[in-house]
């Protein structure tokens, strides 16, 4: 299980991929750019079977990480919020499974104080990365029932051992697809496998 210490040394950096350029999101413990994920309550998605979903596009579960970091990473325009969460390693199983299950029965929530309105929820092909993973897409409606105003989310969730990463991109406009970059999700992949195994 990594440590909050491990996965902010986990992060991609230049030396994993040339080019990749890292900032920081969110607040956090430590002032700016070291995001902290906190468990997400089934009560802030409507409907609940897809709490799972709603949770995993904030890089978060219903289960209460151990340590957690978010940053913006990526190179020549390309880019995706980048979440690692280490978890007992129960729940990290737990994590995936539950949001395979929601996939299946999912098309569509609210969520957050906001009520945030996403359509289209639709499993795609899972990662070939770590020890197993689920990928998804979905629109977030920013007024829903007008289908040109959707604008196109991709998600990706990868466990290594209790660690899972997750990556999500979001597209500029309705009109282009959410692509989340090979590139990272392979470089982020290798320098995790090597921190969970280099783990006792």
């Amino acid at each position: 299980m990594l440590s909050q210490q491990q996965l902010e040394d986990a992060v991609v950096d230049a030396r994993d991929l040339p080019g990749v350029q890292v900032e920081g999101i969110g607040v956090g413990t430590k002032g700016v750019g070291n995001g902290v994920i906190h468990a997400a309550r089934r009560t802030d998605t409507n409907p609940s079977v897809c709490a799972p979903v709603s949770a995993a596009v904030d890089g978060a579960s219903r289960y209460t990480p151990v340590g957690s970091v978010q940053r913006i990473a990526g190179s020549k325009g390309k880019s995706a919020i980048l979440t690692l969460v280490s978890y007992p390693s129960a729940d990290a199983d737990r994590v995936i499974n539950e949001l395979r299950t929601a996939l299946k029965s999912c098309k569509g929530y609210s969520a957050g104080p906001m009520k945030a309105t996403y359509e289209d929820v639709e499993a795609t092909s899972d990662p070939s990365q770590g020890d197993g993973g689920v990928a998804f897409r979905l629109k977030l409606a920013m007024q829903p029932g007008e289908d040109d105003l959707k604008l196109p989310i991709s998600v990706t969730v990868i466990r290594h051992g209790s660690t899972l990463a997750i990556y999500k991109a979001a597209a500029e406009t309705p009109e282009t697809p959410a692509n989340i970059p090979d590139d990272l999700v392979n470089a982020q992949s290798k320098v995790l496998d090597a921190a969970v195994h280099a783990t006792p």
